[in-house]
């Protein structure tokens, strides 16, 4: 059996792409650590054109980017299988009112309804622009993972009744049309599918599905101990001859998570090595990992860990998928190759002392840690008794305040807005480099400006709570409420 001769790296692109500057300083290093290609999941950063234009993003890769991100991989002996959603997780798509028409609930923009006579030729159309721009890829992702509503609308219903069919033989359907319309129009290429989706599907529906020798199954687990299936392999060995396996280097330990837990993914990558040596023999080939890194949970979610701040995680989750083990002479050598000193945090939530470090992006693993810090002190401040106890809304609005109390909450909270104000400056000028002005905007908004708020409000609150005190005895305050 041939087995686990790839290892791909997932770039997520929803919403947090890289800058192409960035992109040139890291595919060489993870070509160093062992990647043999790139999982590249364009989402709407790519330069759709013609009837679908409006998909692409204002930030959206224009074509001499996309060609020179391939030309970077072709440097560096890297193959590229895009992907593409074509079912669910569509919303960068579905949420155009152009194409709601083609949605499966029409308030949902999440899943395409596979029975509605365009849907096909609208994913189809994505798919053509893409592989236009990709004619040495191999393996073409067609996504299809977690479609949650199936056979909801009136068309998908009545289809469902007059062919008899249940909603798995529905979505294995839409995924052969899919599948054959690139089998037919590209011959040289095989579809690749996320495998959540067959799971639980009855061996007779899977056999019968008509996938077989026509996609890969990608599965795809991130946790650090499994909970797939336990008959999942045996089923799918029934059907298919070839499968990749999907772990996680990052985006898989929290939808708000800031840094990343190595220990974690490497446990991961761990497991799938046990699996696979023990049933990966069913097949005729395990082709290999695809590392995962996502950027967001969804096209609406808000970022995770940014890549920068995953790099260390990536280079540990690439050796230890290359070499099948991991060891303490590893961690070490990964540690020097990346500056960190006296050596890489493998749970940086676990680490309250910064550790050096020097590799592309390092700033905003720096500027990252510092943000954890001052962000579970700022937790506990918030949800601390003597706040609640001593300036509290209701206490503040009556003036009924002690400042022998008061006095050294408004001080604790100044001091945690003054570090969070600097933090927010290295926040901002580590990103710079590496992202868009519009990502670099939506982090500082979406995590550091509100608490900057909250805790400007407290100050203020305290501040003028502080000169009007005029120690008003209980009955006054329960007088005056009444």
């Amino acid at each position: 059996m041939a087995s686990m001769t790839q290892r791909l790296v997932h770039l997520d692109l929803k919403g947090a792409a890289p800058k192409l500057s960035y992109l040139e300083e890291i595919i060489p290093l993870i070509h160093q650590w062992g990647a043999t290609g790139l999982l590249i999941e364009y989402e709407d950063m790519f330069p759709y054109h013609g009837d679908i234009s409006e998909v692409a993003s204002t930030q959206a890769y224009s074509v001499e980017e996309v060609r020179k991100l391939l030309n970077m991989a072709e440097q560096y002996n890297l193959e590229v299988m895009p992907l593409v959603q074509t079912f669910g997780h569509l919303e960068f798509f579905l949420k155009h009112e152009t194409f709601a028409k083609i949605r499966e609930i029409p308030n949902y923009p999440t899943t395409l309804c596979p029975c509605h006579p365009d849907s096909v030729t609208m994913v189809t159309t994505m798919v053509d622009q893409v592989l236009e721009m990709h004619p040495k890829t191999k393996w073409f992702h067609i996504g299809c993972d977690e479609v949650y509503h199936l056979g909801k609308c009136d068309l998908c219903r009545r289809k469902m009744a007059d062919e008899n069919l249940t909603a798995q033989q529905l979505f294995f359907s839409h995924v052969k049309a899919v599948a054959t319309y690139i089998k037919t129009h590209y011959p040289t290429i095989t579809p690749v599918v996320w495998d959540d989706m067959f799971r639980f599907a009855p061996v007779k529906d899977l056999k019968t599905s008509g996938l077989g020798g026509l996609v890969e199954p990608m599965i795809w687990h991130y946790l650090s101990s499994f909970l797939l299936p336990e008959n999942l392999l045996d089923n799918l060995s029934t059907v298919f001859q070839d499968i990749w396996v999907a772990s996680a280097f990052k985006g898989a330990t929290g939808v708000c998570a800031s840094m990343t837990n190595i220990s974690f993914h490497v446990e991961n990558h761990l497991s799938w090595l046990r699996l696979i040596d023990e049933k990966g023999s069913k097949f005729n080939s395990v082709r290999g990992f695809a590392i995962t890194g996502w950027q967001r949970y969804d096209h609406f979610a808000v970022m995770c860990e940014l890549l920068p701040v995953a790099i260390p995680s990536l280079a540990m989750c690439l050796n230890v998928a290359k070499q099948r083990v991991f060891t303490q002479d590893m961690h070490m050598h990964i540690s020097n190759q990346l500056g960190f000193k006296p050596g890489l945090p493998l749970n940086p939530y676990q680490c309250h002392v910064f550790n050096e470090c020097r590799y592309p992006g390092s700033a905003v693993y720096a500027a990252m840690f510092e943000w954890i810090q001052i962000q579970a002190k700022s937790e506990q401040f918030l949800q601390s008794d003597t706040l609640c106890s001593w300036m509290n809304d209701y206490n503040i609005e009556r003036g009924f305040v002690n400042p022998m109390h008061v006095e050294p909450i408004l001080t604790e909270a100044t001091n945690i807005l003054a570090r969070l104000c600097e933090v927010q400056i290295k926040v901002q000028k580590s990103m710079e480099p590496v992202f868009s002005d519009d990502t670099v905007t939506e982090w500082i908004q979406t995590y550091l400006e509100p608490k900057s708020k909250r805790f400007s409000d407290i100050v203020e609150k305290g501040q003028k709570v502080l000169g009007r005190v005029n120690f008003k005895s209980y009955e006054e305050k329960m007088s005056q409420d009444t």
